[in-house]
């Protein structure tokens, strides 16, 4: 009843999709992963299937006589380790050092705890050096970064200001408090691990919703049947913020979350990659609200043009990685086969009385031109 394994083919050319999925995720994205068991498994199976982990090439189990391909929105040259894996994952080998690195990395195998206890004299500075360096030198042959056609259409950026209603303000200033900050006016690194309070506030507040309606509106006003997507950051509660927010004023809209089938997820994001075709088609919501965590493999720039970031992304003090989530989300409809100039639109939430507060601080950092270089891995 099963059909031939695809292992049992020699192939002349493999190309993995979304290739950033077969690599091994690190203990941190393990623990703030909201990705369901289906996906971790897919995951792992991918990895396994590719034989990503095992040194001799002849022997993983898909085979290639030209080349494997991969493809990927997502950066992967942040850090030495991600090189790393990017490069193993191509060449087929190992490079230098790369064995040591695996084996820290693939905890699934109990044995290579005491691999890695043979292998102390190998965390030298010198020698980290010349695997960052080998990695580096093997990817800039194999790898092929930002080498698509430009982009026929434009993107343009829009922000709306708003200001925080006194209550709000006053719920702000509570959770500053613990660490004595008194002020609208600060960064998200002074209040450190306390920061999460304070983002809750702003990313749940009544002026970011009604925000989010205005902007809807002027979108729908020009283009009644256009097609908008929402990304909202679920660390501190703006995905929830804005889900609550749409389920009350009685609009039309579509998200996924756990609850529906990995079936039901797909059908749902299908009606968004199409333009209409059917009466059907156009009887079905124009909004569609997804978390920045959900942003990984969809393409949307067919039958949308229109992206709103209900909040910004951030999860620490890695500007980089949430720059490089954010511009992940925008890159579903700012890609290849977009035929209308893209707006993003961002929510940025003020004081009571027009005080700079944290969105400010935290949407500058993301747009920063070096840290969107480093986020797209563009610096060609």
């Amino acid at each position: 009843e099963r059909a031939v394994p695809l292992e049992y083919f020699s192939w002349d050319r493999v190309i993995v999709d979304e290739c950033h999925e077969c690599l091994v995720s690190t203990k941190r994205q393990d623990q703030v992963s909201k990705d369901t068991d289906f996906k971790v498994q897919a995951r792992r199976g991918a990895r396994e299937f590719l034989g990503v982990g095992c040194t001799d090439a002849s022997s993983r189990p898909l085979l290639a006589r030209t080349a494997f391909w991969g493809l990927t929105g997502t950066p992967l040259l942040e850090t030495e380790a991600r090189v790393t894996e990017l490069a193993n994952l191509m060449g087929g080998t190992y490079l230098t050092g790369s064995a040591h690195h695996w084996r820290k990395e693939e905890r699934e195998s109990g044995r290579d705890i005491f691999l890695n206890q043979q292998e102390e004299g190998s965390k030298s500075r010198e020698y980290r050096c010349a695997i960052q360096e080998s990695c580096h030198t093997y990817v800039r042959e194999a790898c092929q970064r930002n080498r698509g056609e430009q982009l026929a259409v434009k993107l343009e950026r829009k922000q709306t200001f708003v200001n925080m209603s006194e209550s709000d303000g006053a719920k702000f200033l509570k959770a500053i408090k613990v660490v004595n900050l008194e002020s609208y006016s600060i960064r998200p690194d002074h209040l450190g691990e306390k920061a999460g309070d304070a983002l809750t506030v702003t990313a749940s507040s009544a002026a970011r919703r009604d925000a989010l309606f205005e902007i809807i509106d002027s979108i729908q006003k020009d283009e009644p049947h256009t097609k908008i997507i929402i990304f909202a950051n679920a660390v501190y509660g703006g995905h929830e913020s804005a889900l609550s927010a749409l389920k009350s004023s009685g609009r039309k809209f579509c998200h996924v979350d756990d609850s529906h089938s990995v079936l039901e997820q797909n059908e749902i994001i299908s009606w968004f990659r199409h333009t209409d075709a059917t009466e059907e088609d156009r009887a079905r919501p124009r909004i569609l609200l997804l978390s920045f965590n959900q942003a990984a493999g969809h393409n949307l720039q067919e039958a949308c043009h229109h992206v709103i970031m209900y909040d910004p992304m951030y999860s620490g003090s890695d500007a980089v990685a949430d720059a490089s989530v954010e511009e992940q989300a925008l890159g579903r409809v700012m890609r290849q086969g977009q035929r209308e100039d893209v707006t993003c639109y961002r929510i940025l939430v003020k004081g009571p009385n027009g005080e700079k507060c944290l969105d400010d601080c935290i949407v500058e950092r993301n747009l920063d031109e070096d840290v969107l270089r480093a986020a797209t891995s563009n610096f060609d």
